[in-house]
């Protein structure tokens, strides 16, 4: 083990405001947020806090320079030994609020305070059809709590925060109460601080010590295609700030649907509803579908096409979210009827209708009929009658 005066570069008749000016100078060189993702920074950083709470407190000093490393461990005055840098910044609770080391550990606040996190945020988000197929990239604007661009999220006028008198720093309190089984002892959150263990010196008059304000914040969010309604995007800490310095919330979309004019979806599969007249489904005939994506697909009519025939048009649905499949495209086919007829186009279906072509298959006239009107050939005449008498 390393000798602690070594390691803070001082002598042994080193004064205490000396030996603070070395830890100082030494915690600002090896501070983890100056070295970012530099182990060995690190370890230096918590090796010089393990020498400075040594040197600092008099009695274990005391019985260092009497014993050495052996005399804290004899005399129940062992030496904090930091493996994480929370550890630091929870020991040294009382250290922050020093003007003298404030420029040390401001920059890490949230590391050593149990600052209050922010809260999620939930928004809805609605989106086409079309939107959803391609994916999309959304601007979205709403209201939260910001950090506080005075105080930098402190809550303090000036930054420097103490530590909280009615928790001493540890950002919690003992409730002590009486039960039937003996005394009972709760843990709770401080109420003064908030469970943070400080409070500003001095209230940021723009936050009044809040460490927030309320204001607009704007966001772009990257639509995958084909997400479905109730789905969630979740854009981690762009929800509401926390209290001094806590971490922001998230803000969670959730996704919508508006209705499309065209298509119905079930999951990945779309439905269209395609109206043909009767001479095209007689016929054939060939059609363009619309899809989602904007384009056209041709599709052929077969000559016969049956009302609610439906026909699939196999990959032009939606892309399925996780996996680069993508749904069919259903086709559903309805005959248009018309409402009204002109005189010539009445007496063409009339004509038309004499045919035995334009009968169902299980009603159309046998040789056995005759000219009766009993069976299927006067069931035809009789709907030709009633038709001539009702052309009005």
């Amino acid at each position: 083990m390393r000798d602690y005066y070594e390691i803070l570069g001082v002598p042994r008749t080193a004064t205490l405001e000396e030996i603070k000016s070395a830890y100082r100078k030494l915690a600002l060189q090896y501070h983890p947020d100056r070295n970012p993702g530099d182990p060995t920074a690190e370890e230096r950083f918590k090796e010089i806090a393990e020498a400075y709470a040594v040197l600092s407190a008099p009695e274990k000093r005391r019985l260092y320079d009497l014993y050495g490393h052996a005399g804290l461990r004899g005399e129940g005055q062992s030496a904090p030994h930091f493996t994480t840098l929370e550890e630091v910044f929870r020991y040294f609770a009382d250290l922050f609020a020093d003007p003298f080391f404030g420029d040390i550990f401001g920059v890490s606040g949230q590391r050593r305070t149990a600052a209050e996190p922010g809260t999620d945020l939930r928004i809805r988000l609605r989106l086409t059809l079309e939107e959803i197929a391609q994916g999309a990239e959304k601007r979205i604007e709403f209201t939260r709590w910001n950090s506080c661009p005075a105080c930098r999220g402190t809550g303090s006028r000036s930054g420097r925060l103490r530590v909280c008198p009615q928790c001493g720093g540890r950002g919690e309190v003992q409730q002590v109460s009486r039960s039937l089984f003996g005394q009972l002892i709760q843990i709770l959150a401080c109420p003064v601080c908030g469970g943070i263990g400080q409070l500003p010196e001095e209230l940021c008059p723009e936050c009044g010590g809040e460490g927030r304000v309320q204001g607009r914040a704007e966001v772009t969010v990257q639509v995958p295609a084909g997400v479905a309604a109730g789905d969630r995007l979740t854009l981690r800490g762009e929800g509401n700030a926390g209290r001094r310095g806590g971490a922001a919330g998230d803000l969670i979309v959730l996704i919508e649907e508006e209705a499309h004019p065209l298509f119905r979806r079930e999951g990945a599969d779309l439905h269209y509803a395609l109206q043909l007249s009767f001479p095209e489904a007689a016929l054939g005939t060939v059609v363009h579908i619309p899809t989602p994506a904007g384009e056209s697909v041709e599709l052929s009519i077969e000559p016969g096409t049956q009302p609610g025939t439906t026909l699939r048009l196999s990959g032009y649905g939606l892309p399925q979210l996780r996996s680069r499949q993508r749904g069919d495209l259903y086709v559903h086919v309805n005959v248009y009827v018309p409402e009204r007829l002109s005189t010539e186009e009445r007496r063409l279906l009339e004509q038309l209708a004499e045919s035995e072509h334009f009968h169902p298959p299980d009603a159309r006239p046998s040789s056995t009929d005759g000219a009766g009107k009993s069976g299927a050939l006067g069931f035809w005449r009789r709907r030709k009658s009633y038709a001539h008498r009702h052309r009005r």
